[in-house]
């Protein structure tokens, strides 16, 4: 209460002093004009103390100027305009003088509280943004958000495939967990959203109040409990910059959780090329060896009886699977190690015509179709990869393709590029397996290795070139393209 009515005290003290001022000034001189020395003190009671003050300064002025000295000496009797001017005058200063102090003052304020906002939010980021634990940097942040007003509680949930797990604040029960999910997968804040860079409050019922507010972020989702009736928009404010810190704070931890990811597969796929590679070498002189001496049993100087040499075939053509499959995981591990290619111009009807010999026999009773132009440029490809391309598209027609159905071997010239396809009777690729045929070990035969189509993807993606897949009316359809050969010219 003291402090209140000093101003007051102090502005009828000030007017007293300068009355008395004056009175001793008349007293030795007669000199005009002297009550502007009254504007002098309500200027100042203006700038310093506001409205209030400067008007009873100002009225006090008036009274005792009019007393001691307008004449009648010794009344308050106001006569004529000039008097009732000066007053006015007074008051219109009083006002004016307070209404641009408190403007001043406002002003002030808030650049000295956004200035303190500024510096303790730098002073966070840096902080968190120095912090080798990303978890501790939202947990900081968390703490700054619950001591404002407003806020009751804030919590940070990470989403990551689908699962949300809580990484710093408060508590998050179950359903809240699942809120925030659903949030994050739409995309939809509730309670709360940000638009053109400021924090908006979306409260459609008064008993939404207690239940928190989702804001979905690049990574993870913010849950906010606030109170809308003490949200002041300085604590909106410091609330928007520390949710924006927290979306790059998200957004670093994903990041890092990508980067680790990345590195267990790469050392993943590095081990799986190594074993590939080792058992491929280590596997094929004994298999060399094997085939060597099925083939000398099957001979009819070895004078077995038809139903053993019988066997001894079979058992051969099993040897030569086999020694097939460790020929496709060792050129897959070439391949992935990014084996040097021996590209040189070839002709793509001669590339064709090489594996439908090697086939010759197994493409006997099917309805084969070659549609390759003759004026069709020539290919700057490895002979020996492409063509294990053209053989193992081709196998792969002949183990879908039913007896006696067609398969068709094409190429154009398109785009700057040869792009031939290979297309068979048969039944169509499952939609969902269109994108997983060209994955290793991936197959849709029982007894198939899934290495085939992906060497062919591969080949074609080391030569710069792209292989798909597509069901057409009359069965599936491999395209891919394949570099042209440069153009020389004699001079």
């Amino acid at each position: 209460m003291t402090r209140r009515l000093a101003p007051y005290a102090l502005a009828i003290g000030g007017v007293i002093a300068v009355t008395a001022a004056i009175g001793l000034i008349t007293s030795l001189a007669s000199v005009p004009g002297l009550s502007a020395i009254y504007l002098l003190v309500v200027l100042w009671l203006g700038a310093r103390w506001g409205r209030g003050p400067a008007v009873a300064g100002s009225i006090a002025a008036f009274l005792l100027y009019d007393f001691f000295f307008v004449p009648p000496v010794g009344t308050f009797t106001v006569r004529g305009p000039a008097e009732v001017l000066e007053l006015i005058v007074l008051l219109a200063v009083a006002l004016v003088t307070s209404q641009l102090a408190a403007s001043l003052r406002r002003t002030r304020g808030g650049a000295e509280a956004l200035a303190r906002e500024s510096r303790a939010l730098y002073e966070l980021a840096t902080a968190a943004l120095r912090s080798p634990e990303v978890t501790v940097a939202l947990t900081m942040l968390s703490r700054r958000a619950t001591e404002l007003r407003s806020i009751s509680r804030f919590s940070l949930v990470a989403v990551d495939s689908g699962h949300p797990s809580v990484l710093a604040g408060g508590e998050v029960s179950l359903e809240e967990l699942k809120q925030a999910a659903w949030c994050h997968e739409n995309g939809r804040p509730v309670g709360i959203a940000v638009r053109d860079g400021e924090l908006k409050l979306m409260r459609t019922h008064p008993e939404a109040q207690s239940t928190p507010a989702y804001l979905p972020l690049a990574s993870g989702v913010a849950v906010v409990g606030i109170e809308p009736a003490t949200a002041a928009p300085d604590d909106l404010r410091m609330l928007t910059a520390l949710i924006g810190l927290a979306d790059l704070l998200l957004d670093r931890r994903r990041a890092a959780l990508e980067t680790e990811r990345a590195r267990g597969f790469e050392a993943s796929d590095r081990l799986k090329a190594a074993i590939l590679s080792s058992l491929s070498h280590e596997l094929k002189s004994p298999i060399a060896s094997l085939r060597a001496g099925l083939t000398a049993l099957a001979a009819p100087q070895a004078g077995l009886l038809p139903e053993q040499r019988q066997l001894l075939i079979d058992l051969d053509g099993q040897a030569t699977r086999l020694d097939r499959m460790v020929g496709d995981m060792l050129a897959l591990s070439r391949l992935e190690a990014g084996v040097q290619l021996d590209k040189e111009p070839h002709r793509f009807a001669d590339l064709v015509g090489s594996a439908v010999r090697q086939l010759r026999a197994e493409l006997a009773g099917h309805d084969l179709a070659i549609s390759v132009p003759d004026d069709l440029p020539p290919v700057e490809v490895d002979e020996m990869q492409v063509g294990r391309v053209l053989t193992n598209l081709l196998e792969n027609a002949l183990e879908w393709a039913p007896s006696q159905g067609a398969i068709e071997v094409g190429a154009a010239a398109r785009n700057g590029v040869v792009e031939a396809w290979i297309e068979n009777d048969g039944p169509p690729i499952a939609t969902g397996d269109l994108d997983r045929v060209f994955d290793t070990f991936w197959t849709r035969r029982a007894r198939g290795s899934g290495l085939g189509l992906a060497i062919c993807k591969r080949v074609v993606e080391a030569h710069g070139g792209r292989i798909s897949v597509e069901n057409r009316r009359r069965g599936p359809r491999f395209t891919f393209t394949l570099p042209l050969a440069p153009i020389t010219v004699a001079l």
